[in-house]
């Protein structure tokens, strides 16, 4: 059975899909997935072992079309997707001063707020400018990814890790809060060269950028939009 898992699916996302399509139950994926040892994958072993990070394979389940078979393992569903990152990520992408793990967090986020190629570049030129200056990140993605995926599993056990709203969010989140594309993944390695730290998207669609909030709006009111969402 082929099924397709596009960019920017949850791993409880993908583990929902399996089950509805009877390959496995959408529990025991998961549990492999955060219990099985997979570090015969170099990427894998890369992963930071953390107390902090909610899904430990959450970034790694590369997003593509796999075959697969009803009632199999779940560790090997799990396997097949690992096999695919290895291949599509492995040591591809890197960003001076970051680990790959880093990498994939920053483009799980892009992956969320960005939808083409030229404005995840964009968008991740903001991100990668506002941990320079060590500001709050402040992405809706990340808050969104807690309210949708974590709180109503773990409760509130997480939510200091991933939601980098709160003013002692001047970093990355624990871990990667989708699996993100190659897109995403080329953006968070190859930001645009831009001092942008503010972005918007207008109810028009269109993304809006500016080295202030003030530069920002200001593009938005000319071209006489409100924000839809605004980073």
């Amino acid at each position: 059975m082929r099924l397709t898992f596009p960019e920017g699916f949850t791993l409880a996302q993908v583990a929902a899909r399996l089950e509805a399509h009877g390959i496995c139950s959408k529990a025991s994926f998961v549990k492999a997935a955060q219990t099985y040892g997979f570090s015969y994958y170099p990427l894998v072993k890369k992963i930071p072992a953390s107390s902090q990070r909610a899904y430990k394979l959450e970034g790694y389940l590369y997003p593509d079309t796999y075959e697969f078979y009803p009632g199999m393992k779940p560790q090997d569903a799990v396997g097949r997707f690992l096999r695919n990152a290895e291949a599509q990520i492995g040591n591809r992408y890197s960003y001076p001063g970051m680990t790959t793990d880093q990498v994939v967090t920053l483009a799980s986020i892009i992956e969320r707020e960005a939808d083409d190629a030229e404005n995840m570049k964009k968008v991740s030129a903001v991100f990668h400018n506002r941990l320079k200056a060590k500001m709050i990140l402040q992405a809706d993605s990340t808050r969104d990814y807690c309210n949708e995926y974590l709180i109503p599993v773990f409760g509130d056990k997480f939510k200091y890790y991933y939601n980098t709203y709160p003013n002692r969010a001047k970093a990355l989140p624990a871990g990667p809060i989708c699996n993100p594309g190659a897109a995403a993944l080329t953006a968070a390695a190859h930001p645009a060269q831009t001092g942008d730290l503010y972005f918007a998207t207008g109810t028009n669609h269109k993304y809006y950028y500016g080295k202030t909030q003030a530069e920002r709006d200001a593009k938005m009111k000319a071209d006489k939009v409100t924000p839809l969402y605004a980073d």
